[in-house]
Order: structure tokens, then C-alpha cells, then sequence
């Protein structure tokens, strides 16, 4: 029932991300920073679970949606690319 349950999330998360509901601070950040702070924040999660316990399953929806937006990154990156822009 988790799995099924994650796996919805993943798929609703993966839908709005691309239509672009990002969080701001997130969207205009360049690769580099936005993997750090997409570290920070999932160490920061990670600190906070392992003093309340019931808070682990934010690490993995996290986790879960800052892999979405990283990925979502750069695929509109490779499709600039594509296109034949600079990077």
C-alpha cells in the first residue's frame, strides 16, 4: 500500500513539475547550486527525522521531488541543446 502510494506521488509530482508549479527559489537556481541546495535541504529533512521520528517519510518525499526537479532541469537543458543553443 506504501508503494502504491509513493508511486502516485511520484507520478503526481513528475505532472507538476512539468507544467512548472516549482517553487521559485528553486526555479531560477543553475545546476551546481541547485543540487546543493537540494542536499542541504534533504540533510536538513534527515537531521529533523532523526529527532522526531515520524518525520522520515519527509526525507523521502524530499527526495522524491527535488530527483523530479533535477531531472526536469536537465531535460530542458539537453533539449536546448538539441535545439542548438548554447549552454
Amino acid at each position: 500500500m506504501i508503494l502504491l502510494l509513493l508511486a502516485v506521488y511520484f507520478i503526481t509530482c513528475e505532472i507538476l513539475v512539468q507544467k512548472g508549479f516549482v517553487p521559485k527559489f528553486l526555479k531560477n537556481l543553475r545546476a551546481g547550486k541547485l543540487i546543493l541546495t537540494s542536499l542541504l535541504i534533504i540533510l536538513g529533512l534527515a537531521v529533523v527525522s532523526f529527532y522526531v521520528r515520524f518525520a522520515v517519510i519527509l526525507v523521502v518525499l524530499s527526495t522524491i521531488y527535488l530527483s523530479i526537479v533535477i531531472s526536469n532541469y536537465y531535460l530542458k537543458e539537453f533539449q536546448k541543446m538539441e535545439r542548438g543553443k548554447k549552454i
